[in-house]
């Protein structure tokens, strides 16, 4: 109950956070490497907050998610800003993709994320690369408990055309 408590706590944190910073774009469409073939859409609610959504074909299935993202500025670099966050994302593909029996699967997720994000000054571009860690709530893979349900490896590296 303490754990949940603290995490409630921390992401009514993550909201309430409101520096005033200048992000260099409003929104933002492209596509991400690293989850698939994957379009993603960005677009900030204020100066610091976005929200990235996503979604697309991941291996022999289907992906979508997003999240909220909070953004800081790297003072040394102008236009590159450092994030971080929290979401949510599904996944489904086949078995047979992997060699296993001809079975579908499906995945549900709560994810951290952390990533750097740059925007040209002369050309309507941005770029991105993220890490989010992703702790499975649900999937249909079940090995009587001794399936690992925290996955640190999903990122990827985004570019998107600036839109305004």
């Amino acid at each position: 109950m303490k754990r949940k408590l603290l995490l409630i706590a921390f992401f009514i944190g993550l909201f309430l956070m409101n520096n005033s910073q200048a992000q260099n774009y409003n929104s933002a469409i492209g596509g991400k490497l690293g989850y698939g073939l994957i379009a993603s859409y960005k677009k900030f609610l204020n100066d610091n907050a976005a929200i990235d959504i996503f979604g697309g074909l991941r291996w022999g299935g289907l992906a979508a998610g997003a999240y909220y993202e909070i953004h800081k500025d790297i003072a040394s670099v102008d236009r590159l800003q450092w994030y971080f966050g929290g979401g949510a994302s599904f996944t489904t593909w086949r078995y047979e993709s992997f060699g296993f029996a001809d079975e579908n699967y499906f995945e549900l997720g709560i994810s951290g994320v952390l990533g750097l994000d740059y925007s040209f000054d002369n050309i309507p571009l941005n770029l991105s690369v993220d890490w989010a860690p992703t702790f499975v709530v649900y999937d249909t893979w079940d090995f009587a408990g001794s399936y690992n349900r925290f996955r640190s490896g999903y990122g990827a590296f985004t570019a998107r055309y600036i839109l305004n």
